[in-house]
């Protein structure tokens, strides 16, 4: 079947036209017609909302499946019947039954019942296997597969699909070997195994490529080659797939999209990116409450509640349990892991090892690696003594097993923590920081947060990400502002970064164009002296200075964060173009500056006028230092931890194209080839766009070094 045919057919309003073209080869059909165009095919077919024909059912049904409207494609399969056709009592091919109850299978896989999907995914086998059509085959061995993980039966699952595929080489038919090699990624996935997944996803987006797929099928396994690279601890890189999914899907209600959201999520939460975490997942949660699907509301519960617990506790606390009432939650990890750490967070150690041991049991059960050895960690963090080392001396063998460096380098700074080996847990936080975590890591339920991070000052004021002031540590809570305007003055104040600022121009912001604002003024900066030192143990100029012609924060006694990351940066970039340094200690204090960006300046006042500056001048200091980073460590031939850091940057300015010309010619240099032409096609999209001269791909590809 080709789209043009059926175009023609219902622009023709030909009811036998229309089944003959649906009647074509299934692969085709699948490939090329979407849900708008099979669904005014089923207009013109059943007007009257009647029975449909076997094979418009399952076609419309499949694609209804892919899109994730799964409630409308069980409808849809429940109105296929035999005497549907152009001309009743005409016997159904059989190919078109096997498709049927295959496509019907999965759909009801996907709602989670298990029952009905078994009985139809061994009557689909039956019928593909007696009508010995090999893509009906495929399909029928598929839905097999996808009942087999309801079951728990992970090694049936995996005969399963290698029947499919060699069911689908035999029928040619790419599309359904590019679905199959990307469910055997995720299998991979599940178990820890991110390289040998690497090897089905590269393969399924090549196939799926090859064929133009649609874009569902490309963002899919975009999303789980996101989880693969998540797994290895190359967070800039999954990140990039991930925001490439979300673009694919942006238009639709797919939980494709909720999916490649939560990844964002994840992903920024390992990076210690907690702001940006929680806009993610709550982007997630808006579209999950739209779709209803309990697959995403889950994970993003999980991931909000660990992100929130130092902020607001008592959402973290409400989302947990909300997260563990979900029907889907039962059996999964993640849930579990967050009500573990947000109770240890909390001091509550005693409901901590309850669910940790719940975790470790459930993790065991499904072959988690990962969160297996996340189980393990929180465990060895509710002990001391020979058996936490021997916790975390296990968990370690998992991270290891899996070449996950993140995981392997926060349980090095665990062991070292648990072992008292000061200069062991420097150098794991080094390599955190190299592998692009950044510091506010420390305030996301989980391992980092339970070691803590460096000392800080009594007041510390956090502008990079979302807005917050930390008294001793502790968040000081909304309560304490009394105004919006006191919160508004002391982030005008921070973003002068201790240079005084006039009375009247810190009015005309607060209060523009109303004059005599002076007696309020000094309302909102008494207010400012109780939030900042409210036993008041200080003289009332110890953290805020003000005369009669200015106003400033002391930096000596507060410390803000965007003062720490420009005086870092600046220190790092001197160095590196003095020569002063080594440079093996230039790229661990670019790593150090790099890792102090948690966020973009103020993001929760995006629009406020004295933010724009500010907000621009330290980006360009935090890509500055993300691009001597890589070059750096491209002079060093370290190409492979050079990628990550090349592709944030194109994620922070897509149209550098210098960092797209190196990216290209390293992923080449490190024959990560597929990826190298991935990345040129990026390139000249964004070249296009701009009207800038594209350079040609030979030109970029220079030989091995």
């Amino acid at each position: 079947m080709t789209a043009e045919a059926l175009e023609r057919a219902i622009g023709a309003q030909d009811r036998a036209a229309v089944l003959a073209a649906v009647g074509s080869p299934a692969h085709d059909t699948l490939l090329l017609a979407g849900v708008p165009l099979l669904e005014r095919a089923v207009a013109v077919v059943a007007p009257d909302g009647g029975a449909l024909p076997v094979a418009l059912a399952w076609r419309h049904g499949y694609a209804l499946h892919q899109a994730g409207r799964f409630a409308e494609a069980l409808l849809v399969y429940a109105r296929a019947g035999d005497e549907a056709g152009d001309q009743p009592g005409t016997p159904t091919d059989p190919v078109d039954v096997a498709f049927l109850h295959a496509s019907h299978a999965s759909t009801l896989w996907a709602t989670g019942d298990a029952v009905a999907s078994r009985r139809l995914s061994d009557q689909a086998v039956q019928e593909a296997l007696a009508c010995g059509n090999d893509s009906a085959v495929a399909a029928a061995w598929i839905s097999q597969a996808l009942v087999c993980v309801l079951e728990g039966d992970l090694d049936a699952n995996l005969v399963a699909y290698e029947k499919a595929l060699t069911a689908a080489e035999r029928a040619g038919d790419v599309l359904t070997q590019a679905r199959i090699h990307n469910n055997l990624g995720s299998r991979c996935n599940s178990e820890g195994r991110y390289t040998e997944a690497l090897t089905h996803l590269d393969r399924a987006i090549a196939l799926a490529e090859s064929v133009a797929a649609p874009g569902p099928v490309r963002a899919l396994s975009l999303i789980t080659r996101s989880d693969s690279l998540l797994g290895l601890g190359r967070l800039e890189e999954c990140l990039a797939e991930l925001h490439l999914a979300r673009t694919i899907t942006r238009t639709s209600e797919s939980p494709l999209l909720g999916l490649a959201v939560v990844g964002i999520g994840d992903a920024n939460r390992l990076c210690g990116n907690a702001t940006q975490a929680a806009l993610a997942y709550r982007e997630a949660l808006a579209i999950a409450e739209r779709t209803n699907n309990a697959q995403i509301i889950v994970p993003a519960t999980s991931g909000l509640a660990r992100v929130l617990v130092v902020d607001d506790l008592d959402e973290a606390q409400g989302l947990v349990k909300q997260a563990l009432d979900q029907p889907a939650a039962v059996g999964q990890v993640e849930p579990l892991l967050a009500a573990g750490w947000v109770c240890l967070a909390t001091g509550d150690k005693a409901a901590a090892g309850e669910y940790s041991r719940l975790a470790v049991r459930e993790a065991g059960r499904r072959h988690d690696s990962r969160g297996l050895a996340e189980s393990l960690e929180l465990q060895s963090l509710l002990m001391s003594g020979p058996r936490a080392v021997d916790l975390l001396d296990e968990a370690g063998t998992l991270w290891r097993s899996t070449a996950n460096s993140i995981g392997l380098a926060t349980n090095q700074a665990l062991r070292a923590r648990a072992t008292t080996d000061h200069v062991e847990e420097q150098a794991a936080r080094r390599r955190l920081r190299a592998l692009g975590v950044r510091d506010d890591a420390t305030r996301i339920a989980g391992p980092l947060q339970a070691l803590g991070g460096a000392d800080r000052a009594r007041v510390a004021i956090r502008t990079l990400g979302a807005f917050a002031v930390l008294c001793d540590g502790e968040t000081v809570p909304a309560s304490a502002w009394q105004s919006r305007k006191s919160r508004d003055a002391l982030k005008i104040l921070a973003g002068r970064r201790g240079r005084p600022i006039t009375r009247e121009a810190l009015s005309e912001h607060l209060w523009p164009d109303s004059p005599g604002s002076g007696n309020r003024l000094s309302v909102v900066l008494s207010t400012l002296r109780g939030v900042l030192d409210p036993g008041k143990e200080h003289p009332s100029d110890h953290y805020l200075r003000a005369d009669r012609e200015a106003v400033r924060l002391d930096t000596e006694h507060v410390e803000i964060d965007a003062v720490v990351f420009t005086q870092t940066a600046t220190g790092a970039l001197r160095a590196l173009r003095s020569g002063e340094r080594t440079d093996l200690a230039v790229v661990e204090e670019l790593e150090r500056a790099a890792a102090m960006y948690t966020g973009h300046y103020l993001e929760d006042d995006p629009y406020s006028d004295w933010t724009v500056d500010v907000r621009d001048e330290l980006l360009s200091s935090a890509l500055e230092v993300k691009r001597e980073l890589a070059l750096a460590l491209l002079g060093r031939g370290e190409q492979q931890r050079a990628i990550p850091w090349l592709v944030g940057l194109i994620a922070d300015d897509p149209y550098d194209e210098p960092s797209h010309h190196h990216l290209i010619t390293t992923l080449h240099q490190a024959r990560r080839h597929g990826e190298a032409r991935r990345a040129y096609r990026g390139y000249s999209t964004r070249m296009k766009q701009i009207g800038a001269p594209i350079t040609p791909l030979a030109d970029l590809l220079t030989p091995y070094t």
